[in-house]
């Protein structure tokens, strides 16, 4: 699952040859409701074996840098608060975090690239744009890597429906940056799709059943 144009295109060249696993790409679009709604579409339609959310993030750990390519150990929302005793991000019922499938996570630990990156992504209906708002995520979850819009929908659509979840982003913007969204535009105007091969060598590494 993609949420941007770019990002669509981009998986899709990418695994266009793909013969091991049958791929279904969906664009969803951008932030929460559109991911969730369409998770949900994917999964009651196609009853996928995983889903994977993929595309671009914003880096928020100072050592995650442009091309770097974080996956989510666990995924959390940087934007709600259900009050106490739910802890920060915590939707009322859910996990405070989301975690990845451990078959898929053991699939990524086992590639060879100095580029990948374990850990916590924040998710939430907001750009990061600059030093505060990255400040913020950090305040709330200090081991938090890297931001993205989708990942904390999509994982709770597949926690309350059983279905193994990953998400593998390519860093498109970094915290040290003062001008993020000039980063980003730019990223889209320089990347290739070699960026994102980490995607195909991570599908072919997964087993036949999860």
């Amino acid at each position: 699952m993609t949420a941007m144009d770019q990002e669509y295109e981009m998986v899709r060249k990418v695994l266009a040859n793909n013969s091991k696993h049958q791929i279904v790409p969906v664009h969803c679009g951008w932030g929460k409701v559109n991911s969730a709604v369409n998770a949900y579409k994917l999964i009651s339609e196609h009853h996928p074996d995983c889903i994977i959310s993929t595309g671009c993030a914003g880096g928020v750990a100072k050592y995650i840098h442009l091309l770097d390519v974080v996956v989510a150990a666990q995924v959390a929302y940087h934007d709600c608060w259900y009050g106490e005793p739910n802890e920060y991000g915590q939707v009322q019922g859910f996990p405070a975090r989301f975690k990845a499938h451990p078959a898929m996570l053991n699939a990524a630990r086992s590639l060879d690239s100095g580029k990948l990156h374990f850990g916590l992504i924040a998710s939430g209906d907001r750009f990061v744009s600059g030093p505060a708002d990255n400040a913020f995520i950090l305040g709330h979850f200090p081991d938090a890597l890297a931001c993205d819009m989708e990942s904390g929908s999509i994982s709770q659509v597949c926690h309350m429906y059983n279905v193994p979840f990953m998400s593998m982003r390519v860093i498109s913007d970094t915290a040290e940056e003062e001008n993020r969204l000039g980063q980003f535009e730019n990223f889209w105007e320089t990347v290739g799709t070699e960026s994102f091969e980490i995607l195909r060598a991570f599908i072919d590494t997964l087993p036949e059943t999860l």
